[in-house]
């Protein structure tokens, strides 16, 4: 009666209910869609590296200035990566992703406005696909950080390994 009355009080006997939670099949439906995400994140992050001479004739600016499409990803990662991890933290995976998402396609947006001819943006076109890029660029920590989050909240013990790695190499 006292080993049984002592695991009572130490909640021993809860420990195997916490242990095991219910797994959904739509966890690998989240997994895919942060692999795509991130996929399409690190492709608006390197869109420029290939072309970049191309792109400098098309924008009439200098292959410096092009650089500075890649680098303002480093650049807004550090402060923000701060910022993203209480996203994650505070506000969930959840509203991290959407949030990812909708910087990802706000910025996708805006730099399309930098190749329409029809708006006569001029010389502003360079810091129109700047901005767009700086707002890509904001997305990059929170969707960079949710693969481990995601497969500790959604995935079983033996498949978090395997879903972080999916989610995390999907870049």
């Amino acid at each position: 009666m006292e080993g049984a009355e002592a695991a009572s009080l130490l909640g021993e006997g809860d420990l195997g209910r916490l242990s095991e939670f219910k797994t959904y099949r739509r966890r690998w439906f989240l997994l895919a869609a942060v692999c795509l995400l991130n996929c399409s994140n690190a492709m608006l992050w390197l869109t420029f590296a290939p072309v970049a001479d191309k792109t400098a004739v098309y924008f009439h600016i200098s292959l410096e200035m092009v650089n500075w499409l890649s680098i303002v990803y480093l650049l807004i990662s550090i402060p923000f990566g701060l910022v993203a991890t209480w996203v994650l933290d505070s506000l969930g995976l959840r509203c991290a992703v959407i949030l990812s998402a909708w910087l990802n396609m706000t910025g996708s947006t805006i730099r399309v406005f930098s190749v329409l001819k029809f708006l006569k943006l001029g010389s502003h076109r360079y810091w129109y696909l700047f901005t767009g890029q700086c707002l890509c660029a904001l997305a990059q920590p929170l969707i960079i950080f949710s693969p481990t989050k995601l497969a500790a909240l959604w995935f079983p013990d033996h498949q978090r390994a395997t879903a972080n790695v999916i989610a995390s190499m999907c870049k």
